[in-house]
């Protein structure tokens, strides 16, 4: 099964909320233009995290999904990883060793904190 873009998880939980797209466009202080080009993926470049971070409170999804669906990591992720070079070491390589998140969190609960 294909991963959900984020223009069509925009639309579907729009809809499903029976929001119109001039009406969310409104609420949301875009025009309908650009959301419209947000839902079916014709923006160049990904929303900016404002929008991101209102679309999903108004539509009531999670932000950092929201985020990485359009491709972008969130300040403070990135903040962590670029001040600390390790951990982007440490990450590609339990990547690479075919750890998930879910692995590396059951680990750091069965070791406890620092």
């Amino acid at each position: 099964m294909q991963r959900e873009q984020l223009g069509e998880r925009i639309k579907r939980l729009r809809k499903e909320l029976e929001f119109g797209l001039r009406e969310t466009a409104k609420k949301l202080g875009i025009s309908a233009g650009y959301l419209s080009q947000i839902e079916t993926g014709q923006v160049k470049t990904p929303p900016a995290p404002k929008v991101l971070q209102d679309l999903a409170k108004l539509l009531g999804d999670d932000f950092d999904t929201l985020l990485l669906l359009a491709g972008r990591v969130p300040e403070d992720i990135e903040v962590t990883i670029v001040s600390d070079r390790a951990l982007t070491t440490f990450l590609r390589t339990a990547s690479e060793q075919g750890y998930s998140g879910e692995d590396l969190m059951g680990l750091l609960a069965q070791n406890g904190r620092k």
